[in-house]
């Protein structure tokens, strides 16, 4: 990683600071560094930042297929309309992965360059039996 980051990065590496100072006092009002909790708000952040990302992506896709549709029927007003969408979706795309790669920044910085990456979904307890399905899906092929 570079020496430096972006302003966006800076400033959400101050407010975690902030956050610091007001945590990690001790009883006796002496300051202690806590660096497991500011690791979790930042893990926090990305956590957030990179569903956000994702929502978009498949917002992305899901007006790329109405889009392909309207096209593949002529549909001018559902066609411009996408189009409007789109162009939409692609700005807050733009800001989302922004937002989530300097949160993936302050991760990195206060894990000593750690990258950070998506946990995976924990196994539940117990293992739902999956219902046969297999005659509705044939309805629903035919």
């Amino acid at each position: 990683m570079s020496n430096s980051i972006s302003t966006l990065a800076q400033m959400k590496l101050d407010v975690i600071k902030y956050h610091a100072v007001t945590i990690t006092t001790d009883l006796d009002g002496n300051e202690i560094t806590n660096l497991k909790d500011l690791v979790s708000m930042a893990n926090d952040a990305c956590y957030t930042s990179h569903n956000s990302v994702m929502y978009v992506k498949k917002s992305i896709a899901d007006a790329l297929a109405d889009y392909d549709i309207a096209c593949e029927n002529k549909n001018a007003r559902d066609t411009e309309r996408l189009e409007r969408y789109l162009a939409i979706l692609q700005e807050r795309y733009a800001a989302q992965d922004e937002r989530h790669q300097a949160d993936v920044d302050v991760y990195s910085i206060l894990t000593n360059g750690e990258q950070w990456q998506r946990a995976k979904p924990k196994a539940s307890g117990s293992k739902m039996p999956k219902k046969d399905l297999s005659a509705l899906r044939a309805v629903a092929a035919s």
